[in-house]
């Protein structure tokens, strides 16, 4: 990947950062609102606690972005099969390929950003072992 390319991902993702709860959502129209507030979790994600309380629970599944197509994030292209087969797939609560407006689009990204680095993490639970 490109200098160019991880600079607009990065810049992305710390402007996603931005907490939802801080913000004023009335400004928004109907739809992108209840998409924006679907995601309201990303305020409290935590990959090490999330990842730790799934295994707790046993459930080794990945994290899939809805869409047309399936997405695991973070997952080698020549271990998605395998993954999910052995492993289990989950959606993202909020998740779509509809992008609403330009928040929602930031909150995907975000939402993306974590399920990669879930996954990364869950895969070594669930196929290393």
């Amino acid at each position: 990947m490109n200098r160019r390319a991880i600079f607009f991902t990065l810049l992305l993702t710390l402007a996603a950062c931005q907490n939802t709860q801080d913000m004023d959502l009335s400004q928004l129209k109907p739809e992108e609102r209840k998409s924006v507030e679907s995601l309201a979790w990303l305020g409290d994600a935590n990959v090490e606690r999330d990842v730790q309380a799934a295994l707790d629970k046993r459930d080794k599944r990945l994290l899939g972005m809805m869409g047309r197509a399936t997405d695991l994030p973070g997952v080698p292209a020549e271990l998605t099969s395998r993954a999910k087969a052995i492993c289990g797939i989950r959606y993202v609560e909020g998740s779509t390929d509809v992008v609403r407006g330009e928040l929602h689009l930031k909150l995907l990204q975000r939402a993306y950003d974590y399920a990669a680095a879930y996954n990364q993490a869950m895969l070594k639970h669930c196929i290393d072992k």
